[in-house]
């Protein structure tokens, strides 16, 4: 009975052992005839293979074209947006990069893991030095390569070259603006300093040339204009500057000289009241005195000069 059972035993082992099938191959003219034998095992270890490597390819295209979408958006936004969001999309694609480095790295134990399976299954089949193998299936059969992944670096280097790009348009930029910011304080001072406004609201009453004299027969040259508005009207500087001289000065009456820029100054006389000292420094605008009629006058107005380097020139050029 003993022995009977023994047989059995040995029988199914035997009957395990040759279960699976066999494919030969015959040559067309000649050469050795070559059987290999496919079982079970074998079978659903390529299947495992084959599965494990398309999941693989497949995550790596969403991987891969995710990226390119965001790659894709960068190009489409426009540059104040691009400085705005390239850090972020950055650090996205960087994630992304060290997740997929991950999976490679969990890949790679992963296949180390079904080498080991493999020689056990070979062990317990007794294979011997058939070629039929782990790395004769992966040989064959389509999978993801590490390869497939330096199309992610290359990308997130077209990433970096764009974000270098934009680095160097924004500070082309910047220095655009910041040259043309000092450029525009630059005309900004010198306009403040120009004598462009008029110093009294009213009409001229004697323009800046020659004409007959006022004060009796004969002609002389009117260094200024003559604008009249009511008794007492305020009169301001017609550009930023530093008074050179607040008080009396023989027909000019109550006068006030105004040092602007680049020999440029300013007088006004007749005033009937003083509104700044000597050494103050007053703004485009700013009320400086008051019309009236001092020293040598016919009736209440504004005596107004301009002088470039001590010599009198007419108003009206400054003036819109």
């Amino acid at each position: 009975m003993d022995l009977y059972k023994h047989k059995k035993e040995l029988k199914k082992k035997v009957l395990r052992r040759r279960s699976g099938f066999s494919i030969v191959i015959v040559p067309h003219y000649g050469g050795k005839t070559r059987r290999i034998e496919i079982t079970p095992s074998k079978v659903y270890l390529s299947v495992l293979v084959i599965v494990l490597a398309v999941s693989f390819v497949t995550a790596m295209g969403f991987s891969y074209r995710n990226l390119e979408n965001q790659v894709a958006r960068f190009k489409g936004m426009q540059l104040d947006a691009i400085v705005n969001a390239q850090s972020k999309e950055l650090q996205i694609a960087q994630n992304e990069l060290s997740k997929t480095k991950a999976e490679l790295d969990s890949l790679k134990q992963y296949v180390v893991y079904l080498s080991t399976l493999e020689k056990q299954v070979r062990d317990s089949l007794k294979l011997g030095n058939s070629k039929v193998s782990l790395e004769y299936v992966l040989e064959r059969t389509p999978k993801a390569k590490l390869q497939s992944t330096e199309k992610l670096p290359e990308n997130v280097a077209q990433l970096l070259s764009e974000q270098n790009n934009v680095t160097l348009l924004a500070e082309d930029r910047a220095k655009m603006l910041n040259t043309l910011k000092g450029a525009s304080d630059e005309y900004h001072k010198l306009l403040a300093k120009t004598p462009d406004i008029w110093p009294l609201q009213g009409y001229i009453s004697s323009s800046f040339g020659w004409r007959r004299s006022p004060f009796g027969s004969g002609w002389e040259f009117h260094k200024g204009i003559d604008i009249c508005a009511y008794y007492g009207a305020p009169i301001r500087a017609a550009a930023d500057g530093k008074i050179e001289y607040a008080g009396w000065n023989g027909g000019y009456g109550n006068f006030v000289k105004i040092y602007h820029r680049d020999g440029i100054e300013t007088c006004y006389g007749h005033m009937s009241k003083i509104a700044v000292k000597p050494g103050e420094y007053v703004k485009k605008g700013q009320v400086i005195g008051y019309e009236g009629c001092t020293g040598l006058c016919t009736g209440a107005h504004l005596h107004y000069e301009v002088r470039v380097n001590g010599v009198a020139v007419n108003p009206i050029n400054y003036l819109p």
